[in-house]
């Protein structure tokens, strides 16, 4: 996961972002990450597939507009998403042959 404290415009995220966590995600032989980003709306999270590397990148935006109480909420259900995205790695994944990025 990573936290950027930049207000997301629109459902993508910056390439460069995207690159950032794919890098971390390679490294660390993770299947998925998370960006997150401080919003102004509530929209909800956009999936974002790594073609031919096997990495799905969802990016989350959380309403810094919102009550404290409301974004405390937000940040414990953002959370719960993220830990209930199985942990598996890349290695034990069903990623074809090849197909590693490197």
């Amino acid at each position: 996961m990573d936290a950027k404290y930049a207000f997301r415009h629109s459902p993508a995220p910056p390439t460069e972002h995207l690159y950032q966590l794919l890098g971390y995600c390679t490294a660390l032989g993770l299947p998925h990450g998370h960006l997150v980003y401080a919003a102004t709306t509530r929209d909800g999270p956009t999936e974002h597939v790594v073609r031919r590397v096997g990495i799905t990148v969802t990016a989350h935006a959380l309403d810094l507009d919102r009550p404290p109480a409301e974004l405390l909420t937000s940040v414990s259900e953002l959370a719960d998403r993220i830990t209930a995205a199985p942990a598996t790695s890349r290695a034990e994944a069903d990623v074809p042959p090849g197909a590693t990025g490197q």
